[in-house]
């Protein structure tokens, strides 16, 4: 229902759970029936989502679900949670920022439906492989970070010339399928090494059953966008990352100081 509201592709994990069963999904409850939903994955960049069911909306509910977020976040050791909001809902980007919000960063989500064939291939695609602990090192350098996959998720390496060149995670169900961190090694670039890693994993991922596959990329990564858009990937909306920190700032004392002729405050005051 707050999809239909607004054009909202709304980014939530359900399924995630904490390790040691620590509450991080919350529901907002009406007599029998659910008006708000609130999230925070229990990673160490604790990404928060939700949502108030439209009729309920500037009552309260949202405010309440986000102290509750607030308070898983802090019972997990977070100083900040990354509040996903979304273009096609600017009031919740306008509620972050006066609550002191900012952005940390910007992902647009594409779609590409695999009940049609995929395009005919112009090059010879890459071979593509589940990534062992002997590639770790290689991935490390292509991502230019330490990682650690959830268990949930498929890490990929593309080959070229019996070299790691690429590497992508796989995550999610047939429902819903998601590609995460692709990346091509820097010093490969520009040879069409994207397209022909690509290739094969939707290839894959089409052979698997899966009907829908997702992908997030920086609005500004023209490069990447251009690949996506001409393997047929299609805009959905664009999620703003707002750091907000757990704790609330301090509000001033809006009592104006006591003149010099001020009489303490009488006991009923």
């Amino acid at each position: 229902m707050c999809e239909a509201a607004e054009p909202l592709d709304l980014k939530i994990e359900l399924d995630e759970s904490e390790p040691l069963d620590r509450p991080i999904h919350f529901l907002a409850i009406a007599g029998d029936e659910v008006i708000g939903y609130a999230g925070v994955t229990h990673g160490d960049e604790a990404e928060a989502c939700g949502m108030v069911h439209p009729s309920w909306r500037r009552q309260g509910v949202g405010t309440a679900l986000l102290a509750a977020l607030r308070d898983a976040a802090a019972s997990l050791g977070r100083e900040n949670i990354l509040v996903i909001c979304e273009d096609a809902g600017p009031t919740a980007i306008d509620w972050m920022r006066r609550l002191g919000a900012t952005l940390d960063s910007a992902e647009r989500r594409m779609i590409l439906p695999l009940t049609d064939p995929s395009p005919a291939a112009a090059d010879t695609p890459l071979q593509i492989r589940p990534a062992t602990d002997a590639d770790r090192d290689t991935v490390v350098e292509i991502i230019r970070e330490d990682f650690e996959d959830y268990p949930d998720e498929r890490r990929l390496v593309g080959i070229d010339g019996g070299e790691v060149v690429g590497t992508l995670r796989l995550t999610g169900s047939a429902h819903r399928s998601m590609i995460y961190g692709f990346v091509i090694d820097e010093r490969r670039r520009g040879q069409r090494l994207g397209t022909r890693m690509l290739a094969p994993v939707i290839d894959q991922l089409r052979a698997e059953g899966v009907v829908e596959v997702g992908l997030e990329v920086d609005p500004d990564n023209t490069p990447a966008l251009r690949l996506y858009e001409r393997y047929g990937f299609k805009p959905v909306t664009t999620y703003r990352y707002m750091c907000l920190a757990v704790t609330p700032p301090a509000r001033p004392d809006p009592s104006p100081a006591p003149g010099p002729h001020a009489g303490a405050p009488s006991p009923e005051a």
